[in-house]
């Protein structure tokens, strides 16, 4: 069993918030399948707390609910019905009370079910927090996966504006924590290797809820085939499950299509129309709230904000299953799940994780080790190209010193020769930014490791040769 993984900076600002005299109003919302739940449940454990988790019910249906979660945690409160607690004002005035004195953890999960039924409720929470707060030890945590209808929270005008202690969106694990679910169970038997520990978060990503699913005494192959590409498997209809619990989709199948057709290889707008077989207006509709749900991103040429830009699939997870499930799923319901992995995905996957995928990995590697490899702080990292000249450089890095950073990101499983370092150093020469070429900085990641000759001119070029055994450095 895998517990709580790298949250130990959200673990640290509770505590502190928690030690912290007085009360102390928390915002955290992320999308489905992160983790949130698990984390503040988690953070309840050996602390004076309450537990809510709303439901897609009526505000009454909740409101008793919440008393009867207040009745567990304090038996002694025989008192806490309906009767005597008939509305939200006068319950959450309870939670005060019962903090007066010492302190109370109190969590209300999936909050944004109360607002839609209630939207009235921040204003209530505002004149409790305002008036009976205070005098109180309340730590009241709001949390839920709407992210639109939750960031908005915190926005100016809007009645809980400028009394959050803290405000966290709650981000999937990036490719190295991940790899700590099937790292923690190698004495199981089967330790996988570097490249399926990669496969493995570029087809199921940083959420925990799939990678806790994941039996690693099994071939990767083999829980693939189980978990998604079995139509009994748990996750087979994840995709379109996800879209579904969305309250503001309801023309679920132009999701779809605008999804399928990205995980396909569309990026532009008109690209993406024409896949998907809808008109642009639907499209761009489409993507600003796949944007807002952030399972989708808009992506310009580094430092070009005025350029034209791309749209990508933020989560592995979900392009995988758009570019495989949703789209054989015909297929799928014909082919044993274990012959659909080996003929219908695990052909592909080459071309699938060295499209882009390995790049965020590489992107996600810099962040987390460029104090490593001796780099100024790195200030901001992307991806440039310009189609024009025909010229793609897979990461570029702005560093603290003034300098940049130019990387190139190979998933072959060959050893990369140095002809790879001359084409990078090209590419740099190539773009129109003189102050790029002042100083730069090289990196090339490999999955496959390097040639001697490789090894020798990046030694004399100063460049990082980032092969697999640097990617779980310190894990395996």
């Amino acid at each position: 069993m895998v517990g709580l993984v790298n949250r130990e900076r959200e673990q640290a600002r509770l505590t502190d918030l928690w030690m912290r005299s007085g009360s102390a109003l928390v915002l955290l919302y992320g999308r489905r399948r992160v983790g949130k739940t698990y984390f503040l449940q988690h953070a309840l454990g050996g602390r004076r707390g309450i537990y809510f988790l709303a439901a897609e019910s009526s505000s009454a249906e909740n409101l008793d609910e919440l008393l009867a979660q207040v009745r567990r945690a304090c038996p002694e409160r025989t008192d806490v019905t309906r009767a005597n607690y008939p509305s939200w004002r006068v319950a959450l005035r309870l939670l005060c009370e019962l903090a007066a004195a010492e302190r109370l953890l109190v969590i209300f999960d999936e909050f944004s079910y109360l607002v839609n039924v209630d939207p009235s409720l921040p204003s209530i929470i505002q004149a409790m927090w305002d008036q009976d707060a205070p005098s109180s030890q309340l730590k009241l945590v709001l949390c839920g996966s709407e992210v639109g209808l939750l960031g908005a929270l915190d926005d100016y005008g809007r009645p809980l504006h400028g009394r959050f202690d803290w405000v966290e969106p709650y981000r999937p694990l990036d490719y190295y924590d991940a790899a700590r679910f099937f790292t923690a169970n190698a004495s199981s038997g089967n330790s996988y290797r570097v490249r399926d520990l990669l496969i493995a978060y570029g087809l199921l990503g940083g959420s925990g809820r799939y990678l806790a699913a994941v039996d690693s005494g099994a071939a990767l192959g083999e829980n693939v085939a189980r978990l998604l590409l079995d139509p009994l498997g748990i996750f087979h209809r994840e995709g379109e499950n996800l879209i579904r619990q969305e309250r503001e989709i309801r023309d679920y199948a132009n999701y779809n299509a605008v999804l399928e057709a990205i995980a396909g290889g569309a990026t532009e707008w008109g690209e993406i129309a024409n896949q998907a077989h809808l008109e642009k207006h639907v499209v761009g509709s489409c993507l600003e709230r796949l944007r807002q749900l952030e399972w989708v991103s808009h992506e310009k040429p580094f430092e070009e904000p005025d350029r034209r830009g791309i749209y990508r699939l933020d989560d592995n997870f979900l392009k995988f299953w758009y570019r495989f499930v949703f789209r054989l799923r015909s297929a799928l319901q014909m082919a044993p799940p274990i012959d659909a992995w080996t003929e219908l995905v695990e052909p592909h996957l080459n071309d699938y994780m060295g499209h882009q995928i390995f790049e965020g990995m590489c992107a996600q590697h810099l962040r987390r080790f460029w104090r490593s490899y001796g780099l100024p702080l790195l200030l901001d990292l992307g991806r440039w190209w310009n189609r024009a000249s025909n010229v793609e450089i897979d990461l570029v890095g702005k560093l603290s010193d003034g300098s940049y950073l130019f990387g190139e990101c190979k998933w072959s499983g060959r050893p990369v020769d140095a002809n790879v370092l001359f084409d990078l150093q090209k590419k740099l020469a190539a773009t129109p930014y003189r102050h790029w070429q002042a100083s730069p900085r090289f990196a090339v990641f490999a999955l496959g490791g390097f040639t001697e000759r490789m090894l020798e001119r990046g030694k004399a070029e100063g460049a990082l040769l980032i092969g697999p055994e640097r990617f779980y450095a310190g894990l395996q």
